[in-house]
């Protein structure tokens, strides 16, 4: 799961990190496993989806809530994404036209 909470990602001497971090740390171990609605900070539906996140003139709802929300309910198997990451985006902000990104990450050992 991904967010733009500063948590997971800030800017520190000129150097962007990203930190991922554990939803049970903001809503319980219990709720990742059953009985919770989380939703994610930021959430970008109405921008990126197509024609702003209508169907046929009218909010899509349900793809809202699949997008930008996730919910734990034990009796049929589904759980909050443990783990959370960041969320970035250049768009209004930066682009590339030609080129290449290039990113340096360390990777846990376990």
């Amino acid at each position: 799961m991904t967010t733009n909470s500063i948590n997971n990602s800030f800017i520190q001497n000129g150097m962007l990190y990203i930190v991922p971090t554990l939803t049970s740390d903001n809503i319980g171990t219990a709720a990742v496993l059953d009985g919770a609605v989380f939703n994610i900070t930021g959430c970008t539906f109405n921008i990126t989806a197509p024609n702003n996140g209508t169907v046929n003139g009218v909010f899509d709802e349900a793809g809202y809530l699949a997008a930008c929300s996730a919910v734990s309910n034990a009796t049929l198997g589904t759980v909050i994404n443990p783990a959370q990451s960041a969320r970035l985006t250049t768009r209004n902000s930066a682009s590339i036209r030609f080129g290449r990104v290039e990113i340096t990450a360390k990777m846990p050992n376990e």
